[in-house]
């Protein structure tokens, strides 16, 4: 899950959070509350969310230190460019202009969140746009989530942890299936193709065949 902390200086999000939710249900969106003395801290959260359409310079600059108190990655949808001369450069930000659509807005959130080295969790793996949270056993790719069966679960955790290490197929039997499966290596063979059919895409090929040998998982760059 992806935990957004929503900073919204004059209600001005609507019905772009709604989208938000509704296109990437990872997404949790937690409103912090603002009183006479300013933000409350957005702890506990992976990335912050500040909204500020009406182009409020005070209410911006007070949501942008909120976050930098909670060192927390920042997506700011500002209503014009020129507010990029406020002081919201320190720290990890990403910017939206209008008219910006939650799709953009989710890109921004990933981005803020690959940058700062992904969403908070003792136990995962994360490479590129693919991330594993191994104490959830969820796997996402640019946060989308992805279903997979256990023996493809660990097979994908046996690769991703590993990253450019080249497995034989007996190699990846012994690690995932310890030998308790008789059908042979080309259960490999048919456990790499369903999960390449499911976290591949035009953007992604994260799992290479290497010729005679057998697999490995694409070092990103």
């Amino acid at each position: 899950m992806i935990q957004v902390a929503v900073l919204d200086s004059n209600g001005g999000l609507g019905a772009i959070g709604e989208q938000l939710v509704s296109l990437n249900p990872e997404i949790t969106l937690s409103p912090v509350a603002r009183g006479p003395a300013g933000w409350d801290s957005p702890t506990g959260a992976d990335v912050a969310l500040i909204a500020a359409s009406n182009g409020e310079v005070k209410g911006i600059t007070a949501a942008a230190s909120a976050v930098r108190g909670a060192g927390l990655p920042c997506v700011a949808l500002l209503p014009m460019p020129g507010l990029f001369e406020l002081d919201l450069a320190a720290g990890i930000v990403e910017l939206c202009f209008p008219p910006f659509t939650a799709e953009e807005v989710e890109i921004r959130i990933i981005a803020a969140l690959q940058r700062a080295g992904g969403p908070k969790s003792a136990n995962r793996v994360d490479a590129g746009e693919l991330s594993m949270d191994l104490d959830r056993y969820e796997v996402t790719v640019s946060g989308k989530r992805i279903d997979l069966t256990y023996k493809e679960y660990e097979l994908l955790k046996v690769l991703a942890s590993n990253p450019g290490r080249v497995f034989s197929r007996e190699a990846l039997l012994k690690e995932v299936w310890d030998y308790d499966y008789f059908g042979g290596t080309r259960t490999v063979d048919v456990h790499v193709r369903r999960v390449r059919a499911k976290t591949n895409d035009a953007r992604h090929r994260f799992i290479e065949t290497v010729r005679n040998v057998g697999y490995r998982f694409r070092t990103v760059n």
